[in-house]
């Protein structure tokens, strides 16, 4: 990829990135959590699916949105599920180990504010509007959530993403946010930025 490109959306993943997890500190009371350096990639659809982590059957969260509106694409917001449970201990009364109907409703809101916020710091960087629809939730292996993800942005054979890491130190909380946009609308991002030159 030209590297216009990644530092494109390095800067999309940075600040839309800090704008979410800012939204989430603000439910954990403050609580201060570490963002990592985005990481843009251009990826055939099998590494993609492989990239997302070393031990594809861990469990996880996955909550994910199609973004419609000036710019087209898909958005996920994945944790492990023992993070996700933490979450939902956090911040509700629930304490036992299963996935109840509350505690997925809950990681559906958490996941919608983080988005949001995300697109949200997007919007002002750019002018483009972006509607997200409306929360999807879902837990399994992470190799078959990531390629359901891939699946749904309709990704055939190459894809451009954005995958950002964070954490918290005081508590092992932990996830990653994806932004999937599509590659004519990459390109009208990365024009709003400035980066005009791109082919």
């Amino acid at each position: 990829m030209d590297p216009i490109r990644l530092d494109v959306l390095r800067e999309v993943g940075n600040v839309g990135a800090s704008h979410a997890i800012t939204a989430l500190s603000k439910m954990l009371d403050g609580q201060k959590l570490e963002l990592v350096i985005p990481e843009a990639c251009w990826l055939s659809f099998e590494d993609a699916a492989k990239f997302m982590s070393e031990d594809s059957e861990r469990l996880v969260v996955g909550i994910y949105m199609h973004v419609s509106g000036d710019v087209q694409g898909h958005m996920a917001f994945l944790l492990p599920l023992d993070s996700a449970m933490l979450l939902i201990r956090r911040l509700t009364s629930e304490r036992g180990d299963a996935l109840t109907e509350m505690a997925l409703s809950t990681l559906q809101e958490i996941g919608n504010i983080m988005i949001t916020s995300y697109l949200n710091a997007l919007n002002a960087m750019t002018d483009l509007v972006l509607h997200p629809s409306v929360p999807g939730v879902a837990v399994d292996m992470t190799g078959a959530i990531w390629q359901s993800v891939l699946a749904g942005a309709q990704v055939a054979e190459q894809v451009t993403f954005i995958k950002t890491e964070f954490r918290t130190a005081e508590t092992p909380i932990g996830g990653h946010i994806i932004f999937l946009p599509a590659d004519d609308d990459f390109q009208r991002i990365a024009a709003v930025l400035g980066a005009r030159n791109l082919p």
